[in-house]
């Protein structure tokens, strides 16, 4: 696998990979990930990858990461409750 892009973004780590055919988009923010496998054949290339990875995208994979800070969260609290 070999990184072929990093997008820059104020508060999450985004980073393109290409292997066997595929684009794999790696997002990070704390420490939480969340990864998107494209067939390269789906895509016209580089410029396409960037374009997708952009506004409404980055938006709802933001609010992904709050949702998935929340459940981890309730998680917590559940086996710290005193019976």
């Amino acid at each position: 696998m070999r990184t072929v892009a990093k997008i820059d973004h104020p508060k999450m780590d985004i980073s393109i990979y290409l292997r066997e055919n595929k684009y794999i988009v790696k997002i990070v923010m704390d420490q939480y990930e969340q990864v998107y496998r494209i067939n390269a054949t789906d895509v016209t290339g580089m410029d396409d990858m960037k374009a997708m990875v952009s506004g409404d995208f980055l938006s709802t994979v933001y609010m992904r990461f709050v949702e998935m800070s929340k459940d981890l969260k309730s998680a917590f609290l559940n086996i710290n409750k005193v019976s």
